[in-house]
């Protein structure tokens, strides 16, 4: 579907499959930032017209992602390259955003665990902070955790999980492992953050490194 910015008149092309199914939702224009209501795809269509060059948002070079909750939802347009987390930790949440904007990741969070499931449906979110009892659940019922193990390991081994809470023991491996984590961290060490991350994200880039060069010199990648 077309979309033209009544601002600055920059014409863009939403794919189809990215339109919430009747339901009006809002984006920001790439060019002049203005923010545009779209709901046109619940009007009948129209015979199509001649019209200038588009832009086409679901280019190789960006990541494009919506929501369907509340009026003020918009959809996101991410640049090739841009690494995305998804902080889900009230209480620790601007410790989190401080130590992973240092590291170059452009943040995001929910409203709630299903807002965060409907987050990770459209988006893919390199690095995924989770504490053990977010919005009052549990780890092992939290609809979060469930999606995330559950998922296919060619797609989960592209997230970096970093789960806290105070049954925790920091940077314990084994816990990690058990938990399908990438790291864990208790609670009372989260003014060392910033050295986790450092160190386990460094670690994790290291063996998949590893992991995926093996997997190509075996014509698996």
């Amino acid at each position: 579907m077309q979309v033209a910015c009544d601002a600055c008149q920059r014409s863009m092309n939403i794919p189809d499959e990215k339109l919430p199914k009747d339901q009006a939702f809002s984006i920001t224009c790439p060019g002049c930032k203005n923010k545009i209501k779209v709901d046109q795809h619940l009007k009948a269509p129209e015979s199509p017209t001649p019209s200038e060059p588009e832009e086409v948002l679901d280019a190789p070079s960006m990541v494009v992602e919506y929501e369907e909750f509340e009026d003020d939802d918009e959809l996101v347009i991410y640049e090739e390259g841009d690494q995305l987390a998804l902080v889900l930790d009230e209480k620790n949440q601007s410790v989190w955003t401080e130590a992973l904007e240092s590291r170059g990741y452009k943040i995001q969070y929910a409203k709630s665990p299903e807002h965060a499931v409907h987050k990770m449906k459209f988006t893919h979110f390199h690095f995924v902070a989770l504490h053990e009892n977010y919005r009052g659940k549990s780890l092992d019922n939290n609809p979060i955790y469930k999606t995330l193990i559950e998922l296919p390991m060619v797609t989960r081994r592209n997230i970096f999980l970093a789960l806290l809470g105070a049954n925790f023991k920091t940077l314990n491996n084994m816990q990690a492992f058990q938990k399908s984590a990438n790291v864990v961290i208790n609670e009372k060490d989260m003014d060392k953050l910033g050295d986790i991350l450092k160190k386990s994200v460094s670690e994790n880039e290291i063996f998949y490194k590893v992991f995926k060069e093996t997997l190509h010199s075996m014509g698996k990648a």
